[in-house]
């Protein structure tokens, strides 16, 4: 690869790479220069053969064919402790912890334990992770079980972990797809202390603006070929997408919904546990009601209530005029409510099952043989799951294939869209375009907006305050468990729900009581 005029010597170059599964080529010719010092974006669209490429950078698969060299010496890592052992740091989108290890334990996870007198010394352990913390200027705890920490925080806890040790390359995948603005904003400060400090960053992201503010190279993966790359200040946001779709258009967005008449939601002291506040609320058919909050807002825990999943929920909770139990998943299923996770691999899919099993989960009903019988149809089934995937432009190659094949965008979808059925009135979706492409969040939020126009009330939580003003025609700011904002987005300001959020402005609340049609 010959190197542009004025940049200077890479780190790592990659030469016409080649990854094959069977008769699928993820990876068909990708050229790749990452240069000391510099953060480069990896770009492109989920399935374009960033993860595929990542693997290979890894060790975790052997490339087919091509070159790849770092620092000038032929580099073909045999399996991901090779990779580490020659100075690669890898910050995976998906979370790889052990649950029932604190933030400290799961950071030593591959690594010598510090020994004081023949035992593991923990207080050593919880020290030097400790002080890479607080260099970052995270609040985190690191003796609590990450398995009572929230998305964000376990994301935080990767980070860390990634930065044990001094790396030559730090590959961030979605890094900040779960963390809050201000959380967002201290890994920049930090990637960028780190590429200052000679490091080479290949940062994996679909956030268009936070790419354009952080990075200073790119390179953009269409169907597993190099199709631009070049400096960020020579380009736009724009031209970026269209070289990530190629001669493909985004879908046309759907025109907002009409808000019925009548009350489909109430809360009236609602509360998920003793820990939150008590929570007023109504909300209409047709309505897309964004929650924005700092990690630890409550945001999540309102949707997990509303799920009936939260145990000490209480107080009451009301749909389309009839009562609900605070808790209780099967009743809010049968009156049309439907819920989509954030964490997509560890409570949303069953990675080990197939495409079809997955997206036929919710819906097993709908496939039976014989009408109240517990006698599945499998080819009710694969018709049913074959339409939806085409709705829904899933990427796959067959039904039985599973799906953790699949890239994260497309179980995304998968996870979204199996819930489309005539009868949704209510669904929760949190962080609903975690780590997809531009194109992909653009197919959700016009399929959310479909089932808006159906008449079905859509409750999301996002940490993407640019998402929350594409999307929500109206904003819940959630700080401390209690509503501080609940407002139209017309005329709302990102300065508005930010003071919200950090405590910085008097609560906000609209009067959603006689909003019709």
């Amino acid at each position: 690869m010959n190197q542009p005029p004025g940049r200077p010597v890479p780190r790592l170059e990659i030469t016409g790479l080649n990854k094959r599964f069977g008769g699928v080529r993820a990876l068909d010719g990708v050229d790749l220069s990452i240069a000391p010092g510099r953060i480069h974006a990896l770009l492109g669209e989920n399935g374009a053969g960033k993860s595929s490429l990542l693997k290979c950078l890894s060790g975790v698969y052997r490339p087919d064919g091509g070159a790849m060299r770092l620092d000038g010496v032929s580099y073909a890592p045999a399996d991901p402790r090779a990779a580490e052992a020659a100075g690669l740091r890898f910050v995976h989108q998906e979370l790889n912890l052990v649950p029932g290890f604190t933030a400290a334990e799961n950071a030593f996870v591959g690594r010598p334990y510090p020994r004081r007198f023949g035992l593991i010394d923990r207080q050593a352990m919880h020290r030097r992770l400790a002080a890479i913390r607080d260099r970052l200027g995270i609040a985190l705890p690191l003796n609590v079980p990450v398995r009572h920490l929230s998305v964000g925080q376990c994301q935080l806890v990767e980070i860390l972990r990634a930065l044990m040790d001094e790396a030559r390359i730090l590959v961030l995948d979605e890094p900040t797809a779960s963390l809050s603005e201000s959380e967002a904003g201290i890994l920049r400060k930090v990637v960028a202390t780190l590429a200052q400090a000679g490091c080479a960053v290949i940062f994996v992201s679909h956030r268009m603006e936070e790419v354009f503010e952080l990075a200073q190279d790119y390179t953009v993966l269409r169907n597993g070929v190099t199709v631009g790359q070049g400096l960020i200040g020579e380009t736009t946001p724009d031209a970026v997408v269209a070289m990530m779709a190629g001669d493909a258009q985004l879908r046309d967005a759907v025109p907002p919904p009409a808000i019925q008449a009548g009350k489909l939601l109430e809360l009236d002291g609602f509360s998920p546990s003793p820990r939150h506040g008590s929570l007023h609320l109504r909300a209409h058919g047709g309505e897309i009601i964004g929650v924005y909050g700092i990690v630890g807002s409550g945001r999540s825990s309102l949707l997990k209530a509303l799920w009936g999943a939260m145990p000490q929920a209480s107080g009451k909770l009301s749909l389309a005029g009839r009562p609900l139990p605070p808790r209780g998943i099967p009743s809010r299923i049968r009156s049309g409510v439907a819920f989509a996770p954030e964490d997509r691999r560890g409570s949303g899919l069953v990675l080990g099952q197939s495409i079809l099993d997955n997206a036929a989960l919710p819906r097993l009903s709908d496939g039976r043989a014989v009408a109240g019988l517990p006698f599945l149809s499998w080819p009710a089934l694969r018709r049913n799951a074959g339409t939806m995937l085409e709705r829904l432009a899933v990427r796959y190659s067959r039904l039985a294939d599973r799906i953790a094949t699949l890239s994260g965008g497309n179980q995304q979808k998968v996870l979204i869209g199996r819930w489309f059925r005539p009868g949704l009135r209510l669904f929760l979706l949190d962080e609903p375009t975690r780590g997809v492409d531009v194109r992909s969040k653009a197919e959700i939020h016009a399929l959310c907006r479909r089932l808006a126009g159906d008449g079905t009330l859509i409750l999301f939580a996002t940490s993407d305050i640019e998402e929350l003003f594409a999307l929500a025609g109206r904003i819940l700011v959630m700080v401390k468990g209690e509503i501080a904002l609940d407002a139209p987005t017309a005329g709302l300001t990102r300065q508005q729900v930010l003071a919200a959020t950090f405590g910085t402005a008097r609560p906000h609340r609209a009067d959603h009581s006689r909003r019709t049609a």
